[in-house]
């Protein structure tokens, strides 16, 4: 099996990726005010959903149990990174909102807003093409590791490798 990262991902698959992205960038303000997690039930919900009409729109089944699976997989794939990210941010931004006006609380938000977007982009990218390269899903282990290497090549991560005969 070969999966490539360039795939072409067709228009329809993009419309629904970018709605994904841009609502859940929105739904970053309140992450970055509030603090890391508190966007954390809009996001899955979001990307279960996203996966499902991927999914779909690829011309293949999958369950919203097995969507959540894959989700939640790749979530911990990549989730140090993020974790790591909102965490640093929101501290950072509160502990020197009283130098800066309130200026970095203004650039927590605004860092939580991109992450969102740019990685469900990523997922859903990553998810699109892997739908339109297989023919089925066989072992969820193997599609997580082709998701999360996927995510990581398209962050511009040149380590990742995409290795399906391990």
């Amino acid at each position: 099996m070969s999966i490539s990262a360039s795939y072409p991902i067709p228009q329809n698959m993009q419309d629904t990726i970018n709605g994904c992205s841009a609502g859940l960038g929105a739904v970053g303000v309140l992450g970055g005010l509030i603090g890391p997690g508190t966007d954390l039930v809009p996001i899955a919900l979001t990307w279960v959903g996203m996966v499902v009409t991927l999914a779909e729109q690829a011309g293949t089944n999958m369950d919203r149990q097995t969507a959540k699976k894959v989700c939640v997989a790749t979530a911990m794939g990549i989730g140090t990174f993020v974790l790591g990210t909102k965490i640093a941010s929101t501290i950072g931004g509160w502990l020197l909102a009283p130098f800066t006006g309130g200026l970095s609380l203004f650039a927590n938000v605004t860092a939580n807003v991109a992450l969102n977007a740019s990685l469900t982009r990523y997922f859903g990218r990553a998810v699109a093409r892997y739908f339109l390269q297989t023919e089925k899903i066989e072992d969820l282990d193997l599609m997580v590791k082709i998701l999360v290497a996927l995510i990581g090549i398209d962050f511009g991560v040149a380590s990742s490798v995409i290795d399906v005969t391990a």
